[in-house]
């Protein structure tokens, strides 16, 4: 969990210091989006550990810090798309991050309902296995028990 944490606050960062030097130098909205996605994508992780539990105090502090720093960038970049006129095109970019989310959630459940489904199948033919590995033993056992005792 320190791990994926510290890897997310790196993320944080770089998408952060990026997202300024753009700015700096350049209105290139096309290259701020980029940072943009990533920016959201590691508030998504962020989400996910914390939701997971287990944080220690150091990597409480450390999501908490990432969470700031994160919608400060946020509000940068949006501040960023209004002076240039292009207010509407974040809010199409925010509806789409969200849109390609909601997407990436539903094939996660898809796939675990699917996970979940050829689980219940491999234990019923284990089972089945099972069951074969026992019955026809004793049946045939059974068989020739009754042949010789004839």
């Amino acid at each position: 969990m320190i791990a994926e944490i510290s890897a997310i606050v790196a993320g944080v960062n770089m998408a952060t210091s990026a997202i300024k030097q753009a700015a700096g130098t350049a209105n290139d909205l096309s290259t701020i989006g980029t940072f943009l996605s990533k920016l959201g994508g590691a508030e998504v992780e962020l989400a996910k550990a914390q939701n997971a539990g287990g944080l220690n105090e150091g990597d409480a502090v450390k999501a908490a810090l990432a969470r700031k720093q994160i919608a400060e960038t946020m509000q940068e970049v949006k501040d960023l798309f209004v002076m240039s006129g292009n207010g509407h095109l974040y809010q199409e970019c925010m509806q789409e991050m969200a849109n390609a989310r909601k997407a990436k959630q539903e094939e996660l459940a898809r796939l675990a309902i699917l996970k979940r489904k050829r689980y219940k199948e491999l234990r019923q033919l284990g089972m089945i296995v099972l069951l074969c590995l026992a019955l026809v033993p004793t049946v045939v056992g059974g068989i020739i028990y009754m042949l010789m005792n004839r």
